[in-house]
This record gives structure tokens, C-alpha cells and sequence, in this order.
């Protein structure tokens, strides 16, 4: 069986903190969609205190020529947002065609820990916050594009006393939310997504169940090393996991990726259909922002197979 099946962009980092208009020590995990002819990034950026603010980048193909705005479209340490005063952190997007608009999951980031905060967007240029979902420690927070029955339904990573498993929740109105299960559990011991687990970006629904690009962690000598995995979640009810992979399908290879703030790390949260193709947007070592493709077959006969 192939495995290693994403092929990295030749312009890896597609962005690093040097093509930013504005010092920062770090840009990275970006959530990504589409709006009209143009790909869209939500970049989380560390500047030089070590908090992070949520700018947007834009390009025509995806990879070059990146338009960055200067301001943050969400800005940590605003007045009345007191669970954001260290950052806004780790966006993932995703378009809610219901809702006509984009929503933003996001870490919250304050003395009170991590936690889970949603904001919507009209335009991708002004963001309205809506609020904590999820109390700390709480991060890897996606949203599905659709409603199952009449509810919303959100994948999430809670702090279990250690324990780093994927949850779900349902909602009726993106506000509050219940019914929670246990969706994909780190596996323990020797396994490549044995130490914890976190949803990558949003969900993509394909003939076969919703699949879901994940993050997993596993401890070599105290140094955590984070892969990706990939599994297929049921169509009308994605607390229910179909399939896993057993292996990983993408690890840190690159110079970029072995090197940086926080080595051997790839963190994946922004997924584009293109074609017959996924791009998948990713942080590499906590430091830059990549690209890497494969063939959505590829990856499906990864967990139908």
C-alpha cells in the first residue's frame, strides 16, 4: 500500500515570516478556503512578544504572490475578550453556504489556559467574534459545512487530565453546544498517534464518509514528534469513525519541517478540493507556512482498502 502519497510544493514555505509587511518570529497553521478566483489563508503570526494575531493572505493560484494584509483580521488582547489576551490562535475556516458566510474556530489563548472561540466572517476582511465554545484546556476545533437533521455538529481536542482524544458536539445554533462523544482516541503506547490527537481542517465529505486529516503525537526521548493520519467518519453521523489509518501518511522530511521554533512538527489545518486534487496547507516546525498535494483517490484507498 502507498503511504507516502503528498507531494510538497517546490516553494516551500509558500510564506515565512520574512514575506510578512511587519516584523514576526513566526507564521504558521493556517486555515484555508476559497473566495471567488482567489485561495484565501488565515494565518496565525506570532510577533516579536510571542502572542498571536489571525491575518489574511491572499493569492490568484494558491502557492505565490501572496497579498498579506497588515492588520490582523482577529487581534489578541482586545477590550471585552479577556480569554484572548495571550493570542488568537491556529485558525481553521470553514463556509457555512446555510449561514452565507464563514466561520473561524480558533484558540483562545489567555492566562486561563486554551480555549475554544468561534467568530464569523461576511467577507473575509472583517470578523465578528462570537464567543468561547469550549472552556480550557480545549483546542483543534472544526466545524462541519452542513447540518445533521437540524443541528451543527464541531470536532474538538479536550485536556482530559492528560488524555488527548477528538471529540464531538451537536448544536442548534453554533452558540451551544451537547451530546458529546469520544471520536478518535489517541491510541497509547507505541502507536505514531500514541501521546494525543487534534482534527486537522474542516472535514471534507466524499462517496465514502466525511474524511478527516488529523493530527498525532508520539514521544521520543521527551520530544514530541507530530505526524498526520487520516480517517473516514459516517455521513450522518460523524461522531462515528469508519475507517483509520494505520500508518501515517505525512511527517516532517523537509529542512523546513526538521528545523525551526519547534522541530519535526507538520501541522495541517487548511484542505482545498482542486480538481482531482487535495491541497493541503500545513505549519512547519511552528516556524513557516507550506503547501502540500495529493490525489483525493490516494488518500481515500488509504482507509477504503
Amino acid at each position: 500500500m502507498k503511504t507516502r502519497v503528498f507531494t510538497r510544493s517546490q516553494h516551500n514555505p509558500i510564506i515565512s515570516p520574512l514575506d510578512l509587511p511587519f516584523p514576526a518570529a513566526a507564521v504558521l497553521n493556517p486555515g484555508a478556503t476559497e473566495n471567488g478566483e482567489e485561495v484565501v489563508l488565515l494565518l496565525r503570526v506570532e510577533d516579536h512578544t510571542g502572542c498571536s494575531n489571525i491575518h489574511i493572505a491572499r493569492s490568484k493560484n494558491g502557492v505565490t504572490d501572496w497579498n498579506i494584509e497588515p492588520e490582523p483580521i482577529l487581534r489578541y488582547g482586545e477590550q471585552n475578550w479577556r480569554y484572548e489576551q495571550w493570542g488568537c490562535e491556529d485558525p481553521r475556516v470553514t463556509y457555512l453556504a446555510e449561514e452565507k458566510r464563514w466561520y473561524i474556530t480558533y484558540t483562545a489563548y489567555s492566562p486561563n489556559g486554551a480555549a475554544v472561540a468561534l467568530a464569523c466572517s461576511n467577507d473575509l476582511v472583517h470578523a465578528e467574534r462570537i464567543g468561547l465554545l469550549f472552556s480550557p484546556n480545549n483546542k483543534d476545533a472544526v466545524l462541519f459545512p452542513q447540518k445533521f437533521g437540524d443541528r451543527w455538529a464541531v470536532l474538538h481536542r479536550p485536556d482530559a487530565g492528560g488524555m488527548e482524544h477528538i471529540w464531538s458536539a451537536y448544536s442548534p445554533d453554533l452558540v451551544h453546544w451537547g451530546e458529546p462523544h469520544c471520536v478518535l482516541p489517541e491510541l497509547g503506547g507505541a502507536a505514531w498517534d500514541g501521546a494525543k490527537v487534534g482534527a486537522g481542517p474542516p472535514p471534507i465529505l466524499t462517496e465514502h464518509g466525511w474524511l478527516l486529516i488529523y493530527h498525532g503525537v508520539k514521544a521520543y526521548g521527551g520530544q514530541l514528534v507530530y505526524r498526520t493520519g487520516v480517517a473516514l467518519l459516517e455521513k450522518d453521523r460523524p461522531h462515528k469513525v469508519v475507517a483509520r489509518s494505520q500508518n501515517w501518511i505525512f511527517q516532517a522530511e523537509a529542512p523546513y519541517e526538521l528545523s525551526g521554533l519547534t522541530p519535526n512538527v507538520v501541522f495541517p489545518t487548511g484542505l482545498l478540493i482542486r480538481g482531482d486534487e487535495l491541497w493541503m496547507y500545513y505549519g512547519a516546525a511552528d516556524t513557516c507556512t507550506c503547501l502540500a498535494t495529493a490525489k483525493l483517490n490516494e488518500i481515500l484507498a488509504l482507509v477504503t482498502t
